[in-house]
């Protein structure tokens, strides 16, 4: 169902946080691609308590609600991230999205989704805070800066086989 990234995790000051898709192979049409609502980041960022609603998880399927009535009310009409492997999409954190129906149960839709912070803002998580009072967010195993390096497979088979399926020869 289509929402905000900003309902599970957020940034401050706001806006700090973007996602990013990556196509791990074809997406189209039949194996659900990202839906999403073109402006919709340009909205005011809604939380479960300005629904009316708590915050927790169990009621998430009301937020989900919420959400679709606003984009009526807003009229905003959904788009379709059709991507080639290796391909990628890049949102603003407010943007409105979700996964669309895959229509070919056949079909696989792998990808990776990664969502980055910007340097030098605190992040928490909506979902697990309350009014006033932000459940932050602080992973030690992230460092700032690291010299860590990428090992040397050795040209293992294993490497070169996902290679190959992310499209490097």
């Amino acid at each position: 169902m289509t929402h905000s990234d900003t309902i599970h995790f957020n940034s401050i000051p706001k806006g700090f946080m973007a996602g990013v898709w990556v196509a791990l192979e074809d997406i189209d049409a039949s194996n659900g691609p990202l839906q999403y609502y073109p402006g919709s980041h340009k909205l005011r960022e809604y939380s479960m308590q300005d629904f009316g609603l708590e915050s927790g998880y169990e009621n998430y399927r009301h937020y989900e609600a919420c959400i679709q009535d606003l984009l009526e009310a807003e009229a905003l009409r959904p788009e379709f991230g059709t991507l080639k492997q290796g391909q990628a999409l890049i949102w603003h954190a407010n943007l409105l999205h979700g996964g669309a129906a895959q229509t070919d149960l056949a079909r696989s839709r792998h990808s990776q989704v990664t969502h980055y912070y910007f340097e030098d803002c605190a992040y928490y998580t909506p979902m697990n805070s309350r009014a006033n009072k932000p459940s932050f967010r602080k992973p030690f195993w992230i460092p700032a800066t690291s010299d860590f390096e990428l090992p040397d497979t050795g040209g293992r088979a294993i490497v070169r086989r996902i290679a190959r399926r992310l499209g490097f020869k």
